[in-house]
């Protein structure tokens, strides 16, 4: 097994010189500390109060915002908290737990929802009512919905089972009925999080991959998710131990938005932790296509333009409209690629477009950043048709070219490649690593 940076670049009789050059240049700053390797994944997240409540895949653990926090000897109720790719709100809501002022934004309308959701204190709550609101809910005697699941949306219709989906619709319609908006939010968000549980589906990968099971009741599911985050959230009423009783309530705030303009952020950041859309292919509006046809895309055009919309690190992704990225290393990716049997000819078009749109993310970020401001980043590198594509390397060269200083790079674990990749150009694990970077 050979490491990426001891790795032959190219496996197509390309140029390498770039990336050579790059791995040369920064290895003065690279650590290997795997004792962040569980801590960069959700793995920790499903036994913690609160951050459980969703499944999310591509997440990161509390733990981690804790130790990044400490490294960089933050000031709680002073310095405020940054996270532009927001996803199930871990930043948020660990920075929140820690008497940290946070701001964060996110593309996905699920994502900014499950934030919201989760960021909301005990407090705000009439707790007596939503558990009456609760047990009312799952004591309503099922009757077909007047509303219907979106008809030309194919994954609906293969995820479900005739009589389960028109049941998740009864439960949709019944919650949407509730006056009170923030329970009503709690009550779906609650049948937002059980509908892959109650599917054939699976998130695997960058796509929902069909499985055979059973598929139990809804209302069974979701009567032990509603109590598991209701008996959750009276924890922190009653001060648990996942809050210090001495940190004062602080504010905490989500925005649908995209982190290529951050001008929507008023005030400027202190710390900025976050993990940007891998260059994986992933495609996160199919990913959490259920979830996104639960509340905010009724029709397929919908998903499309949300698609559309995104940073480009999936396949489907537009030509880049600019053309600001002109560094060494990528450009001798993308002449390797040109020419090649690719399985999907799209490749070079993602590529390119990743680099364009994370290096508007990045002059925001700046933009945005007070002076002495450190910034934490995970991101995995890629591998596409045997060639290495050293994503941390080249984040940092746009990074300086910003005007930030890079402190360190943090090797967390290495990952494997496609099978596919793997029995033609052999196995090469790439680094998935967290990049340290200051304002100077």
């Amino acid at each position: 097994m050979i490491l990426q940076h001891n790795a032959l670049q190219s496996q197509v009789s390309g140029r390498t010189a770039g990336r050579e050059e790059l791995e040369q240049r920064y290895r003065p700053l690279f650590c290997e500390d795997f004792s962040y390797r569980q801590l960069v994944t959700y793995v920790p997240n499903k036994a913690l109060p609160v951050h459980r409540w969703f499944k999310y895949p591509q997440g990161y653990s509390p733990q981690l915002i804790e130790r990044i926090l400490t490294r960089f000897k933050a000031t709680s109720g002073h310095d405020i908290v940054l996270d532009p790719f927001a996803g199930c709100g871990t930043t948020l809501l660990a920075s929140k737990q820690a008497g940290y002022q946070s701001w964060g934004l996110d593309r996905l309308p699920t994502s900014v929802f499950v934030s919201i959701v989760k960021l909301r204190d005990a407090s705000e709550y009439d707790l007596a009512s939503l558990k009456w609101k609760i047990e009312q809910l799952l004591a309503l005697p099922y009757h077909e919905a007047r509303i219907a699941a979106p008809a030309d949306i194919r994954i609906v219709r293969l995820a479900y089972p005739p009589q389960t989906l028109a049941e998740i619709m009864f439960f949709r319609e019944a919650i949407e009925q509730v006056s009170d908006l923030l329970i009503q939010d709690f009550l779906m968000f609650a049948l937002m999080a059980v509908l892959e549980s109650v599917s054939f589906t699976s998130k695997d990968g960058q796509f929902l991959r069909l499985i055979e099971r059973q598929i139990p009741p809804v209302r069974e599911v979701l009567a032990k998710q509603l109590r598991r985050m209701y008996d959750d959230l009276i924890g922190t009423y009653h001060q648990s131990s996942i809050f210090d009783v001495s940190v004062a309530p602080v504010r905490s705030d989500v925005y649908l938005g995209d982190a290529r303009d951050l001008s929507l952020f008023q005030q400027r950041a202190d710390v900025v932790i976050t993990s940007p859309p891998y260059l994986n292919r992933y495609d996160y509006t199919r990913i959490f296509g259920l979830e996104l046809c639960l509340r905010d895309c009724r029709q397929l055009r919908d998903v499309v333009a949300l698609r559309h919309s995104l940073l480009r690190s999936h396949i489907e992704s537009k030509d880049a409209p600019t053309h600001d990225v002109n560094h060494s290393a990528l450009e001798e990716v993308l002449d390797n690629l040109a020419g090649e049997k690719l399985n999907n000819d799209r490749i070079p078009i993602m590529v390119r477009g990743y680099f364009e749109d994370m290096n508007k993310v990045i002059e925001q970020l700046y933009a945005v950043s007070n002076p002495g401001a450190r910034l934490a980043l995970v991101v995995g590198n890629a591998r596409f048709h045997g060639e290495l594509i050293p994503v941390d390397l080249l984040l940092c060269e746009l990074a300086v070219a910003a005007g930030f200083g890079v402190d360190e790079i943090i090797v967390t674990r290495y990952k494997g490649n496609s099978s596919q990749q793997m029995g033609r150009f052999g196995r090469i694990p790439v680094r998935e690593s967290i990049l340290f970077w200051s304002k100077q």
